[in-house]
C-alpha cells in the first residue's frame, strides 16, 4: 500500500496524445497553473486505490517522481487485534530518468527532489495519491462493490484488510477517514463477468454485507491491461550453510543472463523441471533431471560443500505461494494449466494437478477440513466452504504452514499437514503467505532446516519479477541472493529469464501478434472486425469489441498465440489491468487521467510547461531506459497503448467513430502554451455521467 503525493497537471495537458488515424481533440486553455487538489475524498485530497502487490512500487515511483512523497503504506492483515496488524508507512526509493542524451525535449527526472519550490523538478508538486497493495482480489472486491471493504474490527475471531492511511497514517483523527470506496484499482487477474455483474447490480458479500455496485454512481466500468507483468520463478543462489556457517551456492554453468542491463548467474528449468517442481514430484535439488539441464557433473558447491553428503541429501526443494487471492497465483497457474499437461512435460509417471487458472494454489476442501486460513487473513479461501472452483487444482499442494513476515507459523493443529522437508526429502506442498514481497523474503532468509550437518534453504517460489534482483525493490537475502531462474522458450532449446523486453515478446509478431479488441496492427479501431471470441457479463461467448471491459483481458487468451503458453520470449506472463470508472468528480476525474497519461506516454508537459519525455516512465531503449523499466516490469506493447488512449483518454471526432461509444473518460490533449486554442467544451466529462455523481 501506497501513499504517494503529486499536484495535477492543468487542464491542457490530462491526456497529451500523439495524433493518430482515430483522434483528433482540439487543445484548450487552462484556467489555473495548477489543477485543485484532489476530493476532498473520504476525509483527505487524495485520490485512493487498492489492489495488486506487483506494481505498488511502481504507483508509487510514479506518484512520487510526479510529486513530493516517497512513503509507501503496508497494510498487511495480521491476527486480530494482535500489534503490528494495522500496517505501516515505508520509504519507495524514488525512481530516476537518466537517458543517455539529455536535451530540453528528452530531460532527466531526478525523483528524489522532494520540494514545492521554484527549482523544483517535481512534475506536479501538489498532486496527492494513496494506493494499499492487498492483494489483486481485495482491489476488485472494492472496486465493483463501491463501498468500504476496510473493516479493521475483528469479527468471528478473522482478520480484515487493514487500511494503513487509516489506522496508522495522517487520518486517524478524522472521522471521515474511512475510505468510503475507490478511485482506482490493480488487479493482476482479469475481470471476469461474475465482477462485472457486480458491478452493475450489486449484491451481498458474506463478510461486507449489502453492497450497491459502482455503475448508478460511477458509470460504466472501465477495465484494460496497463503493465505487462513477467512472473519470476525465484529461488536462493544459496541453497544452505555448511557446518562451519560457510554459504553452500549453485554451481551455476551458463553464461549470465542479461537483466536490463545486468547480469547473474542462474539455473535453467525446462517444462519438465519446473512443471516436476511445481506439481510437487521433484522433491530434492539433486534430482536427474535438474542436473542434465544444467550440464553440471552435479549442482554442489564444490569449496563449501561434498559429494558425497550432496549425493545422499541434496538439499530439499520447499515450495512458496500466496495465502491471500492472488492476480500472480492467477498468471501463474494459467500458464502451468496450459502446459504442464502436454506430453512429455511432466517427470515420468506423474501428472499434472493444475487444472485451470485460479488466485489459489491447487487444494482440496474436503480433504483438508483443519486448514482455515482466515484465522490469518478473513478473504482467503483456504478455508472450509471455499468454492471448489476458486482454486488451481482439486489435488491438495498447500500445508498448514505459513509465513507471517518473520517467522513460519502452524494452524489447524497436527492434523494439517507440514509444509518442512521430511529428512532430504521435501513435502511438495506450498508454504503460502500474504504478498509477493513475503514470497520473496522468505525465500532470502537465513537457512533454517537442519539436515545433518548442514542448514538448508532450498525455497523456490513465484514472484512479481520485481521482487528479484536487479530491481531496487528486491529484498536483501540474509545468504545468497534471491534470483529468477532462466525457463525455457516456448518448445524452442532457447532460455530466458524476466525482463521487460523478453515478456513484451510474448505478444507476438507479425501473424501472431496479440492485438487489443477491434484494432489493427497499429492499434487503431477497426469496429465490427475481431472475430475473437470472449465472455460478457452473462459469461456467453461474443465476438470482441472495445465497449466490452472483457473483451480486453479476454482476447489476450483467444487467439492462436496465447499469452498463457506463448511461442516466444519469458514464458510465464501476464498483464496487470487498470480498473477504473466512466465517471469521476471533476478533480479526481483530471487526476486519474494523468495518472494514466504519464504511465503511457501521452503526458508530455509538466506543471512549467516544461517538456517531459514519454519515455520517462514506460521506455524500453537502453538510452532511455524508463522508471518502471527498472522495476522489470512493463507498459503493454505500442498498439494496446494506442488502443488505450483513443478509446478512454480522448473523443475521437474523425470515422470511425470510436468517440461515439462514450467511453472516454475525459477529452483533452496536452499542447504547449504557443499552440494552445480555445477551451474545448467537450474537454470536461464524458455525457453519459452528467446525472452520476462520480467516483
Amino acid at each position: 500500500m501506497l501513499k504517494l503525493k503529486y499536484s495535477l497537471l492543468s487542464a491542457t495537458v490530462v491526456a497529451g496524445l500523439a495524433a493518430t488515424p482515430a483522434l483528433a481533440v482540439t487543445p484548450f486553455v487552462p484556467t489555473l497553473p495548477l489543477l485543485p487538489a484532489a476530493g476532498p475524498n473520504d476525509g483527505d485530497n487524495s485520490i485512493h486505490g487498492a489492489g495488486a502487490t506487483s506494481v505498488q512500487n511502481l504507483i508509487a515511483r510514479e506518484m512520487n517522481c510526479v510529486g513530493i512523497d516517497h512513503k509507501r503504506g503496508d497494510g498487511q492483515p495480521g491476527q486480530s487485534g494482535a500489534a503490528g496488524s494495522t500496517g505501516a508507512l515505508k520509504i519507495v526509493l524514488p525512481g530516476n530518468y537518466n537517458p543517455t542524451l539529455a536535451s530540453p525535449t528528452n530531460p532527466a527526472l531526478d525523483c528524489s527532489v522532494a520540494d514545492t519550490s521554484a527549482s523544483s523538478t517535481n512534475i506536479q508538486p501538489n498532486f496527492s495519491g494513496k494506493y494499499v497493495g492487498a492483494g489483486s482480489g481485495f482491489g476488485r472486491k472494492m472496486w465493483r462493490q463501491y463501498k468500504d471493504n476496510f473493516d479493521g474490527s475483528p469479527t468471528n475471531g478473522t482478520t480484515h484488510v487493514f487500511n494503513p492511511f487509516n489506522t496508522v497514517g495522517e487520518n486517524t483523527s478524522s472521522p471521515d477517514a474511512r475510505w468510503s470506496h475507490l478511485q482506482y484499482a490493480f488487479s493482476d487477474t482479469p475481470i471476469a463477468p461474475s465482477d462485472l455483474t457486480e458491478y452493475n447490480n450489486g449484491g451481498t458479500d458474506s463478510v461486507t454485507g449489502t453492497f450497491p455496485g459502482a455503475l448508478t454512481s460511477a458509470g460504466a466500468a472501465v477495465s484494460f491491461p496497463l503493465f505487462v507483468l513477467p512472473i519470476a520463478v525465484a529461488f536462493n543462489t544459496a541453497y544452505g550453510t555448511n557446518a562451519t556457517n560457510q554459504p553452500m551456492t549453485f554451481n551455476s554453468q551458463f553464461a549470465d543472463a542479461v537483466f536490463n542491463g545486468a547480469t547473474f548467474k542462474t539455473l535453467r528449468l525446462n517444462r519438465q523441471a519446473y512443471c516436476g517442481i511445481f506439481n510437487g514430484v521433484i522433491k530434492n535439488w539433486n534430482d536427474p533431471i535438474l542436473k542434465a539441464l544444467n550440464k553440471r557433473t552435479d549442482l554442489f558447491d564444490p569449496t563449501n560443500d561434498d559429494k558425497t553428503r550432496w549425493t545422499t541429501d541434496g538439499a530439499p526443494i520447499r515450495l512458496v505461494g500466496r495465502l491471500d487471492n492472488s492476480g500472480s497465483t492467477d498468471v501463474f497457474t494459467r500458464h502451468l494449466a496450459a502446459v504442464c499437461s502436454l506430453t512429455g512435460n511432466m517427470p515420468t509417471g506423474t501428472t499434472n494437478v493444475y487444472a485451470r487458472n485460479a488466485e489459489n494454489l491447487p487444494y482440496n476442501k474436503a480433504g483438508n477440513g483443519n486448514l482455515d486460513f482466515t484465522v490469518v487473513r478473513e478473504d482467503t479461501n483456504y478455508k472450509p466452504g471455499a468454492a471448489q472452483s476458486k482454486f488451481a487444482g482439486d489435488t491438495n499442494l498447500v500445508s498448514g504452514d505459513y509465513f507471517d513476515g518473520t517467522s513460519v507459523q502452524h494452524i489447524g493443529g497436527a492434523t494439517t499437514p507440514s509444509g518442512a522437508p521430511t529428512g532430504s526429502v521435501g513435502s511438495g506442498l506450498f508454504t503460502v503467505t500474504n504478498g509477493g514481497s513475503n514470497v520473496a523474503k522468505f525465500i532470502g532468509l537465513a537457512p533454517d532446516y537442519t539436515l545433518g550437518s548442514v542448514k538448508i534453504n532450498g525455497k523456490i517460489g513465484y514472484v512479481s519479477a520485481d521482487a528479484i534482483k536487479p530491481s531496487p525493490d528486491a529484498p536483501v537475502a540474509a545468504v545468497g541472493s534471491v534470483v529468477a531462474a532462466a525457463l525455457s522458450v516456448g518448445t524452442t532449446a532457447l532460455y530466458a529469464v524476466p525482463s521487460v523486453a523478453k515478456a513484451n515478446a510474448a505478444f507476438g509478431t507479425a501473424s501472431t501478434q496479440i492485438l487489443p479488441p477491434e484494432s489493427d496492427a497499429t492499434g487503431a479501431y477497426t469496429p465490427g472486425t475481431d472475430t475473437r471470441q470472449v465472455r460478457n457479463a452473462a459469461g456467453t461467448l461474443v465476438n470482441a469489441t472495445r465497449d466490452n471491459p472483457i473483451a480486453w483481458t479476454d482476447v489476450l487468451y483467444a487467439g492462436t498465440n496465447s499469452l498463457a503458453a506463448p511461442a516466444d520470449g519469458y514464458p510465464i506472463v501476464g498483464t496487470t489491468q487498470f480498473f477504473g470508472y466512466t465517471c469521476y468528480t471533476a478533480t479526481n476525474r483530471q487526476q486519474i487521467v494523468n495518472l494514466l497519461g504519464l504511465a503511457l506516454g501521452g503526458v508530455k508537459r509538466n506543471s512549467k510547461d516544461g517538456a517531459i519525455n514519454p519515455n520517462t516512465f514506460k521506455g524500453v531503449p537502453a538510452a532511455n531506459f524508463g522508471i518502471f523499466s527498472s522495476g522489470n516490469i512493463g507498459i503493454v506493447p505500442l498498439a494496446w497503448q494506442t488502443a488505450i488512449l483513443n478509446t478512454y483518454l480522448s473523443k475521437s471526432v474523425t470515422a470511425p467513430t470510436l468517440g461515439a461509444l462514450n467511453l472516454w473518460i475525459q477529452d483533452v490533449v496536452q499542447t504547449p502554451k504557443s499552440t494552445r486554442l480555445a477551451p474545448n467544451p467537450t474537454s470536461a466529462a464524458n455525457p453519459a455521467c452528467s446525472t452520476l455523481t462520480g467516483a
